[in-house]
């Protein structure tokens, strides 16, 4: 405890404070985020059922909504104001609005100093948040498409290891 004060009173900052300034005046971040995701799904089944007329069995067919799970990599790049995601195939939905080569302009992005928040446009009618906790490193998109995982920092060419 007292070394926090001394360190204090010598000018260093609080982790609640630290300066995010990066190349552009503001937040610069590059962040990998692995984890598990979840989308609607249909599907078209067979079915039989028993005609009491014919006495046989008739197909027909039904189709059915459920979830499908995956893996999934998504990246996060955060430069002053501007923030992009990068999604994998799995999370673009078939009508989607464009985006850039897989990446997604963040919109209403707030950087703060615990956590990171923006959502981001596929279609008219999907428009996902995302949320980033900056001390636990747990992201999680809530959408049509849902993803939750885990994030680190990616420094480039910084080769050092992890283990």
């Amino acid at each position: 405890m007292w070394l926090t004060a001394l360190a204090l009173l010598m000018g260093a900052q609080s982790p609640d404070d630290m300066d995010d300034r990066g190349y552009y005046g503001g937040v610069d971040l590059h962040l990998v985020c692995y984890g598990e995701g979840a989308r609607p799904q249909a599907q078209t089944m067979t079915t039989l059922h028993w005609n009491r007329r014919h006495k046989e069995f008739d197909s027909d067919y039904s189709t059915i909504m459920s979830r499908q799970e995956f893996d999934a990599m998504v990246q996060v790049d955060i430069h002053g104001g501007y923030g992009h995601i990068f999604l994998p195939k799995k999370l673009i939905p078939p009508a989607h609005s464009g985006g850039d080569h897989g990446w997604w302009e963040i919109t209403d992005l707030e950087v703060g100093p615990r956590e990171i928040r923006g959502r981001y446009r596929l279609n008219g009618l999907n428009k996902p948040k995302i949320r980033i906790d900056r001390v636990t490193g747990h992201v999680s998109i809530e959408g049509m498409s849902g993803f939750s995982g885990s994030c680190t920092e990616d420094n480039g060419g910084n080769t050092r290891r992890r283990f």
